[in-house]
């Protein structure tokens, strides 16, 4: 009975859609359409220098540079941000960049752990003597803060997302960047 169980349950799970993905598929087996599923997240969108609420918490990015660093590990650019977020809720919210932060550059999604790395990190304070973002916001407080990202040097688009809910990747704000939103840092 347990085998039985433990085999239905794969199978389910290997014919489900990834999260979000609510366009219709082919079955290329059967020539059926599938049903499109529900997206689980919501996104909101915003560009630099405007602010952007989900939920009860608001993020703006006032500042995007270029600190002209290659990062020798990975051949990538190092590029800051300035980032204000305001906790509008009525609980202490903790907020980190290994958590609450991911990029998409040119249309490929990064997790934190792949472009906030603790070597940009400490090119970030080297530079401007400012830790990277990581602290608690009280309720009804406001902070600003800077974080550091590992780029490919020559991107065209670059999304800085802020994720509130850590369990739900998907739930975000999404400040929508050009190679152009880049300054160089003084």
């Amino acid at each position: 009975m347990c085998v039985l169980l433990g085999l239905l349950t794969m199978t389910a799970a290997g014919c489900s859609q990834p999260a979000g993905d609510d366009t219709n598929k082919n079955n290329s087996a059967s020539g059926q359409t599938m049903p499109a599923t529900q997206e689980t997240y919501e996104e909101v969108k915003t560009f630099m220098g405007e602010s952007a609420t989900y939920g009860d918490m608001t993020v703006t990015v006032s500042k995007v540079e270029d600190p002209e660093i290659i990062m020798e590990n990975s051949g990538k650019m190092a590029i800051f941000f300035d980032v204000t977020i305001e906790n509008g809720t009525e609980e202490t919210v903790v907020t980190n960049y290994l958590n609450n932060f991911a990029v998409t550059v040119d249309g490929t999604y990064y997790e934190s752990s792949d472009c906030f790395t603790i070597p940009v990190m400490k090119k970030l304070y080297d530079t401007t003597g400012e830790e990277a973002f990581q602290t608690e916001i009280a309720a009804g407080a406001t902070i600003s803060g800077s974080l550091a990202a590992e780029v490919p040097k020559d991107f065209k688009e670059l999304h800085l997302h802020y994720i509130p809910k850590t369990t739900d990747r998907g739930s975000r704000v999404t400040v929508e960047l050009s190679a152009e939103d880049v300054t160089k840092a003084e």
